[in-house]
């Protein structure tokens, strides 16, 4: 485990260990008391594609365990569909509907309960041996003890549960950069776990795409810069495994994601249709107005396909015109507007889905008292956690080289979730994924203040130990980057405030 600088802890606070466990505590309490407020609530949303696709695969897998031809037609209709969401939730759906075909949501709510909680828990024990205890309780409380965030651990969106693999992810890069600095290459077992980890995010949230590249080329150029001779080309092996996993693994989806919609797929197909009605004119969608019998998402579809048809194009490059077509005549002015109206919309409504996870019928005075609860208390927890973690960006850790790799990885890692609204219509369920790192941002925010109240040098070395002979030259590039990362954010919030005002 990497030890950074202690900050003083309040003499009434028991331990971090003994503390994280009170936390874990007080965190399966609040599962547990918000469980009857979401039990019986319908598929929400997006959460029927997620339970449909995962159907879909518990039958593939039910015939496959009885030596019988999976139905592919059902696979396409229901697993790809139009290509807009990848199969990770489906995945992570499938046991309890093969195990049970007719579950009632409630058992798949608790499913789902259970199996966030599981990872949620993985998720406390990694933090707590590969970076400390300390920073363990910080996540175990937010976003832990946010009851909004506790909602959406019943929901079947695969926004959270990727929130909660990328602080895993973001856990191994930090203790392998521990390693790089002593001149250690990652193990092939390594490259193999960080594989996993980034094909586990993407399955289960497309839009980390450009944040898991970014994170790939940062960890390979340290390794490049780090290392010499055959302990580098240890370490390009392991990156390479790691790489081929990822490829490996992703190759299934996009291939079949492929064959059944006609046309070259990735990860999703959702970005031309997402910006022309996110930021083109709607009006112009379908070359003119769309179908108004449909939703805002269908029209374009429906239209995109009766096209191809009849030019026998496939309608993910249909789409794609449809949106140029769309988008030709976008203006900054009006581009900034709506990335500022997507901003609002990701961080401004933590709230909104405790209400949409309601029964059919609403809830009774006792529910909508849980729910009035829940709220305040998510609004008290949730708007520090935005602030200190928003207001971090701008600023940089610079009291050990283990501060400032963190740093730069929560930076890296937040900034490449915020790209979602300038390319993606944004709302209010979207920031449970940033949670996590928004936690650690603004905890080492904190932390750093505190330690400068305290007097502590501005480079103090390596945690426990006397630094490496290349430090000095290590936490200058780090704090190069650091500084390129905080001015990279100025701009762009000097930039969107500008359009806001005007």
């Amino acid at each position: 485990m990497i030890r950074m600088l202690p900050a003083a802890r309040p003499a009434w606070l028991p331990r971090p260990e003994v503390l994280l466990g009170w936390l874990v505590v007080a965190h399966v309490v609040l599962k547990i008391l918000i469980f009857p407020l979401v039990m019986g609530a319908e598929p929400h949303g997006d959460e029927s594609a997620y339970l449909n696709g995962g159907m879909a695969l518990s039958n593939a897998l039910r015939d496959v365990f009885g030596f019988t031809s999976p139905d592919t037609a059902e696979l396409e209709r229901n697993v790809v569909a139009s290509g807009w969401f990848m199969p990770g939730m489906p995945i992570l759906v499938a046991p309890v509907y093969l195990l049970f075909p007719d579950a009632p949501m409630w058992l798949v709510r608790g499913y789902l309960g259970l199996v966030t909680l599981l990872l949620f828990l993985a998720v406390l024990r990694v933090v707590a041996r590969r970076i400390g205890p300390g920073w363990a309780c910080v996540l175990a409380v937010i976003p832990g003890l946010i009851p909004s965030w506790v909602v959406f651990t019943y929901g079947a969106w695969g926004d959270l549960c990727a929130g909660l693999l990328l602080v895993l992810l973001v856990a191994h890069l930090y203790t392998m950069f521990r390693g790089l600095r002593d001149g250690e290459a990652p193990s092939l077992r390594e490259g193999l776990v960080l594989g996993l980890l980034a094909i586990a995010v993407l399955y289960l949230r497309s839009s980390t795409s450009v944040l898991l590249a970014a994170l790939g080329v940062l960890t390979l150029v340290a390794a490049v810069l780090l290392l010499r001779g055959r302990v580098r080309l240890r370490a390009l092996g392991a990156a390479g495994l790691a790489g081929f996993v990822f490829l490996v693994l992703l190759a299934p989806w996009s291939i079949f994601a492929s064959a059944t919609l006609d046309g070259r797929v990735i990860t999703t197909t959702t970005v031309p249709t997402v910006m022309a009605n996110t930021f083109g004119d709607r009006k112009e969608v379908c070359f003119g107005p769309c179908d108004p019998d449909s939703t805002l998402w269908f029209r374009p579809l429906r239209y995109a396909r009766e096209l191809g048809r009849a030019t026998d194009t496939s309608e993910v490059d249909t789409l794609k015109v449809m949106s140029d077509y769309a988008t030709r005549d976008i203006t900054a002015p009006h581009y900034l507007d709506q990335v500022v109206h997507n901003l609002g919309a990701y961080a401004l409504q933590p709230t909104n889905f405790t209400g949409y996870l309601a029964p059919p019928e609403g809830r009774g005075a006792f529910g909508r008292a849980g729910e009035l609860g829940a709220d305040i208390v998510t609004w008290a927890l949730y708007v520090p956690m935005l602030l200190l973690g928003a207001v971090s960006l701008l600023f940089q850790a610079r009291r050990s080289i283990e501060a400032r790799v963190l740093d730069v990885l929560t930076k890296v890692a937040l900034g490449g979730l915020l790209i979602q609204p300038f390319v993606h219509i944004a709302g209010g369920r979207y920031w449970t994924t940033a949670a996590p790192m928004l936690a650690i941002a603004g905890a080492l925010f904190l932390r750093e203040r505190q330690l400068a109240r305290a007097g502590t040098p501005v480079l103090a070395g390596a945690a426990g130990g006397a630094p490496a002979a290349h430090d000095a030259g290590v936490e200058r590039w780090l704090g190069r980057f650091q500084v390129l990362l905080s001015a990279a954010t100025a701009l762009v919030v000097v930039v969107l405030v500008g359009a806001a005002i005007i």
